[in-house]
């Protein structure tokens, strides 16, 4: 029984975090043994408790900033006491785990990243990522796109790059939308999204994030609002935009037809009560989030940016737009509001598309297979 070390220094449980959580439940235990560690921040908490369910071992570093040392200190004495055969360091920023790539160069063990959200860095950090990833074996990227930027950035490395997508749970995910009844989506509609049952409803899950382009989404509802008077909006997530984006909805008058939710846990019921999904993000790593509205089944616009158009095929399980462009995202909105049949059909073709290619035991595997080559 070999033994896998899942690490990250992030302060928040974000996607790179749930697939470290996901690739720790699903790979095979009769092979390999996961253990986690984790900075002791406390929105990691409820991470932590979902890893314990699993009867996966999470090991906390007494630290919350990532520039700590006492990461280094401690990744090692767990390299040591647990007797660990790989470390798998987990990138949620490019930045990210330097003190892992030190430990493991110390314990003189096989190193995996994975780049969750690669993007150019320059100065120190890249000096110290070129450093770094001399002592890595593999360097995994969850899309094809983010691995043609990878070979851009670190040519030297080019031959360590693979490519393993992401994965959503997706027996989790169907247990959750199953049960969920006509009632409860009447229920929802008027008590959490406070519409009417036959107001068609528009969903985004996302951080309030420049990055995210939901302004561009909020513009496209301006433009079709007066066609289509009987639609709302519902963005849900939290972040530092969400004053930018409230003078937004005022300035257009469109408080009667975009709600800002917040960070909410009840995603799948959410989804299961909308009709649309949308995420016009200007960068994306991979867009996770598009998997899980597709096997809700909801029919998905979302922009052509990193691994979505890998994700999506356009025109067929959804539309892809190009970034920043409230015209195509209004003229896409149009096309599914108009067109029931379309959206029934997309929405079937998307839930068929995710069941199979984007499980995530399909991506465990992917992960075991990498891990017996090392060893």
């Amino acid at each position: 029984m070999k033994k896998i070390l899942l690490y990250t220094d992030t302060p928040l449980a974000g996607g790179a975090e749930i697939q470290m959580f996901l690739l720790a439940k699903f790979l095979d235990k009769k092979l390999f043994t996961p253990i986690v560690a984790l900075s002791s921040n406390e929105p990691l908490d409820k991470l932590v408790e979902n890893f314990d369910k699993e009867g996966v071992k999470v090991v906390r570093i007494n630290a919350k900033s990532k520039h700590n040392p006492v990461h280094y200190l401690s990744l090692k004495k767990i390299i040591d006491e647990e007797k660990i055969d790989i470390l798998h360091l987990n990138l949620w920023n490019p930045a990210s785990c330097r003190y892992g790539f030190l430990a493991g160069k110390s314990a003189k063990i096989p190193m995996i990243v994975t780049e969750h959200d690669p993007f150019e860095i320059t100065g120190f950090k890249n000096a110290f990522k070129k450093y770094g990833l001399k002592n890595v074996s593999k360097i995994v990227t969850v899309s094809n796109e983010n691995q043609k930027l990878l070979k851009k950035l670190f040519p030297l490395h080019k031959e360590k790059i693979e490519v393993i997508q992401n994965g959503i749970d997706i027996d989790w995910w169907q247990s959750q939308v199953l049960r969920f009844t006509e009632n409860d989506r009447e229920k929802t509609k008027n008590e959490v999204f406070n519409a009417e049952k036959d107001t068609l409803i528009i969903i985004s899950v996302a951080e309030l994030h420049e990055r995210k382009g939901l302004k561009y989404l909020i513009k496209a509802m301006s433009t079709i609002k007066e066609k289509y008077p009987n639609i709302k909006l519902v963005i849900v997530g939290e972040g530092p935009d969400r004053k930018n984006l409230e003078n937004l909805i005022e300035d257009l008058k469109l408080e009667n037809h975009i709600i800002l939710l917040g960070r909410r846990k009840e995603i799948p019921k959410l989804l299961k009560s909308s009709n649309i999904f949308v995420l016009p993000s200007r960068r994306e790593a991979f867009g996770l989030v598009n998997l899980e509205a597709m096997i809700t089944p909801l029919p998905v616009i979302a922009s052509k940016v990193g691994g979505i158009p890998e994700i999506i095929k356009d025109g067929e399980t959804g539309i892809l737009v190009e970034p920043e462009n409230e015209k195509e995202l209004a003229q896409a909105l149009e096309a599914l509001i108009s067109d029931p049949k379309l959206r029934e059909k997309m929405a079937e073709k998307g839930f068929l598309r995710v069941k199979e290619n984007f499980s995530a035991q399909k991506m465990a595997e992917k992960y075991e297979k990498l891990y017996a080559k090392l060893l």
